[in-house]
């Protein structure tokens, strides 16, 4: 991924004028995300909880997540200009929390069972992305864009299972608990299923509304909205030069 960073600085260095003032920027920014994207993962390669039934019982997912990282971009016509390209490293952390409880009768005994676990998924990745400013000659305005990013498969998924089943008045609880990294995870889904897992790297695709407002010469404050199976949330900070 470091290569992909180096290559893409390269190019825009090489073949982008950088003499005239105000068409490179750099910039900070923070985000929150609600989204449902881990929920299609997990339930590939979810391992079958013992004292849990599926089939009588779904899994709820609540998932969301944040990001923090730096970009550089680069507006062709300068600092007036409406077109802009960034370049940005990103770190992200995504965690989905899932719950499930069922009731049953088995042999002639009642047992209630549930399920918790968590999965968090820690990925770092460098994004491209393209933007139009709207009336960028407006001390505050507003954005479009969109982008694309990759990153790669790092993270954790735990679980916690719990049966009770009521004898003759007595309660007899069995429980069951475990960890796995998200490379372990991988490989049993590819054990068990005899392929390859479809996705190797983390995708990040996402549509940018947002607006920027010049608090001093130069200086810039952004708070966007981006869609991407959810909502992201992003404030950040950029300096022209």
């Amino acid at each position: 991924m470091k290569k992909i960073l180096i290559l893409s600085i390269f190019f825009l260095m090489i073949f982008l004028p950088v003499n005239a003032k105000g068409n490179w920027e750099v910039g900070i920014h923070y985000s929150t995300w609600t989204i449902d994207m881990i929920a299609p993962f997990v339930e590939d390669i979810t391992p079958d909880l013992e004292h849990y039934d599926p089939e009588k019982g779904s899994l709820n997912f609540d998932s969301n997540g944040n990001n923090y990282g730096i970009e550089l971009r680069y507006f062709p016509a300068g600092k007036n200009g409406s077109f802009s390209m960034g370049i940005s490293y990103e770190r992200n952390n995504f965690r989905a929390d899932l719950t499930g409880a069922y009731s049953d009768v088995i042999d002639g005994f009642p047992v209630t069972a549930s399920a918790s676990g968590s999965i968090e998924m820690l990925p770092h990745s460098f994004n491209f992305n393209v933007r139009w400013e709207l009336w960028p000659k407006s001390r505050v305005h507003p954005y479009f864009g969109f982008g694309f990013g990759v990153g790669a498969q790092d993270g954790t998924f735990s679980y916690y299972a719990k049966a009770i089943t009521t004898k003759g008045g007595i309660d007899i609880i069995e429980e069951e608990t475990d960890t796995y990294t998200f490379d372990e995870l991988i490989s049993d889904y590819e054990e068990e299923e005899g392929k390859t897992f479809p996705v190797s790297v983390f995708p990040i695709i996402h549509i940018q509304f947002g607006i920027r407002g010049e608090v001093t010469d130069n200086l810039y404050l952004l708070a966007e909205v981006a869609v991407y199976d959810g909502l992201i949330f992003r404030g950040g900070i950029a300096y022209r030069f």
